[in-house]
C-alpha cells in the first residue's frame, strides 16, 4: 500500500463498460449447461449421446446436423437412389409370381405318359440306379466311423477286378485289351520287385545279374537285423559296450526334462 500524501479519499476507479462486461460473463456462465447437465436432463450415462458436431464452425449453424454424402467412385450415391423402390420391388414380385405361374403351366410332365416305350425303359433305369447309388452312400456314410479299411485282395465282392473293368468298358464301347494288358503287367511287375526285396542274397546272385538290386536288397536287409547296440562306422564309439552306456547316459539325462514338461 502507498504512504498517503494527504487526506483525500482515493477510490476504486473500475470503467462502465468493464463492469457490464464482467456482469454479463457471469450471467452466461451460470445460463450455459455443460455436458453433464446435459447428459442428467436427458437419460443420464448409457442413454445420452453427446453431438459432435454442434461445434463445428460454419457459415450457417443448420447446416451441422446434416448428413454427409457418400462418395462412391465420384459420385453421390444418394443422387442413384429411387425414392419409390418398394413400390418398384413390389410390381418386379408380381411380375416374376405370373410368369413363374405360366412356366408351370406349360412345364411338360416328366413322369413317363408322354414318353415312348424306349425312353420310358431308359428312364426307368436311370432312377433305379440313382436310388442305388444313393443307397450305398448312406450305407458308407452311416459306418464310416467303426468300419476297418479292407485291402483288395480281401474284397470278396471282387469290386476292383480287371474283368468287371473289361466289361464296363466294354458296355461304353471301347476295346477294354490295353487297359487289360497294362494293369495285369503292372501287377506282375510289383509282385517281382516284392521277391526280389524278400530274396536270400544267393538267389539274387544266381537268379538277378543286377548288381544294384542285389546291393539294395542286402542293404535292406542288414538294416532291419541291426541291433541298437551295434556301433556303425561314423558313430565315433570305441565299442558296443561304450555305446549301451552312452544311450543309457542320454536315456537318463533327459528323464527329468520329460517329467517336467
Amino acid at each position: 500500500m502507498p504512504k498517503p500524501r494527504n487526506q483525500k479519499e482515493r477510490l476504486s476507479c473500475i470503467p462502465q463498460a468493464v463492469l457490464e462486461a464482467k456482469a454479463k460473463k457471469e450471467t452466461e456462465k451460470e445460463k450455459r449447461k455443460l455436458e453433464k447437465d446435459l447428459e442428467n436432463d436427458n437419460g443420464g450415462a448409457g442413454v445420452y449421446s453427446a453431438s459432435l458436431k454442434k461445434h463445428y464452425i460454419l457459415a450457417n449453424d443448420e447446416w451441422k446436423e446434416d448428413i454427409m454424402p457418400e462418395i462412391f467412385d465420384g459420385h453421390n450415391v444418394y443422387d442413384f437412389i429411387d425414392p419409390n423402390i418398394l413400390q418398384r420391388l413390389e410390381e418386379l414380385e408380381r411380375e416374376e409370381g405370373l410368369r413363374q405361374e405360366e412356366e408351370d403351366n406349360d412345364d411338360v410332365d416328366m413322369d413317363g405318359q408322354e414318353l415312348k416305350l424306349e425312353e420310358q425303359e431308359a428312364l426307368a433305369a436311370i432312377r433305379k440306379k440313382k436310388s442305388l447309388l444313393i443307397q450305398q452312400h448312406r450305407i458308407k456314410k452311416s459306418t464310416a466311423e467303426s468300419r476297418p479299411t479292407v485291402p483288395r485282395k480281401l474284397d470278396k465282392d471282387k469290386k476292383f477286378t480287371s474283368e468287371r473293368m473289361g466289361r464296363q468298358l466294354s458296355s461304353l464301347g471301347l476295346d477294354p485289351t490295353l487297359a487289360i494288358n497294362r494293369v495285369r503287367s503292372q501287377s506282375r511287375g510289383h509282385k517281382r520287385e516284392r521277391s526280389l526285396d524278400r530274396g536270400d542274397a544267393m538267389d539274387l546272385d544266381i537268379g538277378q545279374p543286377n548288381k544294384k538290386l542285389r546291393v539294395r536288397s542286402t542293404s535292406w536287409s542288414r538294416s532291419r537285423s541291426r541291433s541298437p547296440s551295434e556301433v556303425v562306422p561314423g558313430e565315433a564309439f570305441k565299442d558296443s559296450a561304450q555305446k549301451v552306456k552312452a544311450l543309457k547316459i542320454a536315456k537318463k539325462s533327459v528323464k527329468k526334462r520329460n517329467k517336467d514338461a
